[in-house]
């Protein structure tokens, strides 16, 4: 059964996503300052972005015209919580 939602893993493989999602960790950011951040069009921004909705990992508040964009960090907090149940190993063991 093909599942055409982006998984965590999908979506955070990516280092412009993950540098959006540490942007929009600590309040929301429209989509013009998170173009701004980058030397990339809006289309690029927009789709990076739709990926980072469908997977779950930022939340988006419509205010007017603007689109607000938050980093949603429950799936984040569930995904640390899963590789924390994994000891470190040492290198060569």
């Amino acid at each position: 059964m093909s599942n055409s939602r982006p998984d965590l893993y999908q979506a955070l493989a990516d280092p412009t996503r993950r540098r959006i999602l540490e942007l929009a960790r600590d309040r929301e950011r429209s989509v013009a300052e998170l173009i701004g951040a980058f030397r990339v069009t809006q289309s690029a921004i927009s789709q990076h972005l739709r990926v980072l909705r469908d997977a779950g990992l930022v939340r988006v508040r419509i205010a007017g015209r603007q689109h607000l964009y938050r980093t949603e960090s429950a799936p984040l907090r569930r995904l640390a919580e899963w590789a924390g149940k994994f000891p470190e190993q040492k290198p060569g063991k």
